[in-house]
């Protein structure tokens, strides 16, 4: 039962299978760097795909399109839970509060149209192009009313900046990739 030969196909399956792995593993990178480079910020993107693992097991366009917009829909809800641990923080400024509960509106309903258009994107990319975009008009209508309001709120500007970034990404899986 333990002939040369048996050991040599043991060697040979176990040394295709790791073969195959790190071959499946370089293609799944490969289209993390494709989506990016087809962003207008190549390095953000990176940053915003590469730490979690789905990402890292998509094995197709359509399936890094549909978890790069769930990723876009969790990073924004998280932002948007950041709002609400500054609305409760006695230590924040009270002039903020109602641009960072406008705000907080804002990231709820962005959350939610990234979340829609990953759920679209096999069966209707235009639509899920929209929502992307509409996604993008709850940020900027966030950064209107903090100016409007005469308020700085850095952490508000930078979570604004970050979910600009998701838009750039979604914009690239649903209207040019």
């Amino acid at each position: 039962m333990d002939s040369p030969s048996q050991k040599r196909m043991i060697s040979l399956v176990f040394c295709l299978a790791v073969f195959f792995s790190a071959s499946s593993a370089s293609a799944e990178s490969v289209l993390v760097r494709e989506l990016c480079r087809a962003t207008k910020v190549n390095p953000e993107c990176v940053a915003a795909l590469n730490p979690d693992p789905r990402a890292a097991k998509a094995t197709s366009h359509l399936s890094l399109g549909e978890i790069a917009l769930q990723i876009a829909a969790e990073n924004t809800t998280k932002r948007q839970e950041l709002l609400d641990q500054m609305l409760v923080d006695p230590n924040t400024t009270s002039s903020w509060k109602p641009v960072l509960k406008t705000c907080k509106a804002h990231f709820e309903t962005a959350a939610r149209q990234f979340s829609t258009a990953s759920r679209e994107l096999g069966l209707d990319a235009m639509s899920a192009n929209y929502d992307v975009w509409m996604a993008s008009d709850e940020i900027v209508a966030c950064l209107a009313f903090m100016r409007s309001s005469k308020q700085d709120i850095p952490p508000l500007v930078t979570s604004c900046n970050y979910v600009k970034t998701l838009v750039s990404i979604g914009d690239a899986i649903t209207n040019r990739w």
